[in-house]
């Protein structure tokens, strides 16, 4: 049978659409911000000897973390399907912006259509439920209740920051949520594995939960007239510069606080953290020069997240040592 070159092209461009749309679907999910990841690795850091010889002890932290790649995806495709239907997602994307590459927007691109976004969005979001679902079976049903209770009470979060209850259109929201919605990635599988809460679980938590407060709010700033229009009341929209300004320089605070509480408030702990913690902590510094200091709030941004992958490793390392 003779191939026609009509045919030919039609398969061509009906598999170069396939690949777009794939493509699409990996930059909606995030899932290659690795940092969404890092609660879990401290977690599994932090289990101790008896949680982790547990029966399905690392099949359930697998499960936890397909489930938190699945929550990730979910709650950003959400996010950027009402970013895209309410338009500031096309303003904060201009054409002119140099640091920010629209590919990361697929619904702005086209890799994808609202309808795929929509579907993708629910099908990870059944993932998130049947992964921890599968994780808390592993553990045979014995985890504490809290840990049920954050493992849902931080799905059902994320995926209403910009749609359902639309958190982040609140004073304070986008913030508040992002916080507690990271802490909770890593004290769901920690509390479920391990069974009791420590200090040291929750003050990583919280500093992850800041760290990553600390970047989103240096894009925020830069996004504040498209999130104005929209309505969604982050710090950069409903305060002045001035309250900014002091609201970052009080998260820079409140994270060499607890670097020291994480120090000296726990038993045993390696005394000499602050010292594989000092880059995130200057590259912090810097992020304040350039953000608040001189109003390079996307610069500030790229700071954080280096920052972010330094405190990672500034905390991870003394805990490794801590519990192993």
């Amino acid at each position: 049978m003779t191939v026609s070159p009509i045919d030919t092209h039609t398969r061509i461009t009906a598999r170069s659409s396939g690949l777009r749309v794939a493509g699409g679907f990996f930059r909606l999910s995030k899932v290659k911000v690795f940092q969404h990841y890092f609660g879990l690795v401290l977690a599994w850091l932090m289990l101790s000897p008896e949680a982790l010889h547990r029966p399905g002890a690392t099949p359930a932290m697998l499960l936890f973390l397909a489930g938190s790649a699945a929550i990730v995806a979910c709650a950003c495709s959400a996010d950027d399907i009402a970013g895209f239907r309410n338009g500031s997602d096309a303003m904060n994307y201009r054409a002119h912006e140099r640091l920010r590459d629209i590919r990361a927007k697929p619904l702005l691109s086209g890799a994808v259509s609202e309808r795929q976004a929509v579907a993708f969005s629910v099908v990870t979001g059944v993932v998130a439920v049947a992964a921890g679902l599968a994780a808390f079976w592993q553990l045979r049903w014995q985890a504490p209740v809290a840990a049920y209770v954050l493992y849902i009470a931080g799905f059902a979060v994320s995926v209403q920051y910009s749609a359902g209850l639309r958190i982040s259109y609140h004073r304070g929201g986008a913030e508040v949520l992002l916080c507690l919605a990271t802490a909770a990635g890593l004290l769901a599988p920690f509390l479920a594995v391990n069974r009791h809460w420590s200090v040291p679980a929750v003050v990583e938590a919280l500093l992850l939960g800041l760290w990553l407060v600390m970047v989103s709010s240096c894009s925020n700033v830069n996004d504040a007239e498209g999130d104005g229009k929209a309505g969604r009341r982050t710090l950069a929209v409903s305060t002045s510069e001035a309250v900014l300004k002091a609201a970052m320089v009080a998260f820079f605070a409140a994270s060499a606080g607890l670097i020291a509480v994480l120090t000296f408030g726990t038993a045993r702990w390696p005394l000499w953290t602050p010292l594989t913690a000092l880059p995130a902590i200057v590259v912090h510094a810097g992020q304040l020069y350039h953000g608040p200091g001189r109003g390079r709030w996307l610069e500030a941004r790229r700071l954080g997240l280096i920052a972010y992958n330094l405190g990672f490793l500034g905390i991870g390392i003394p805990t490794y040592v801590a519990f192993h």
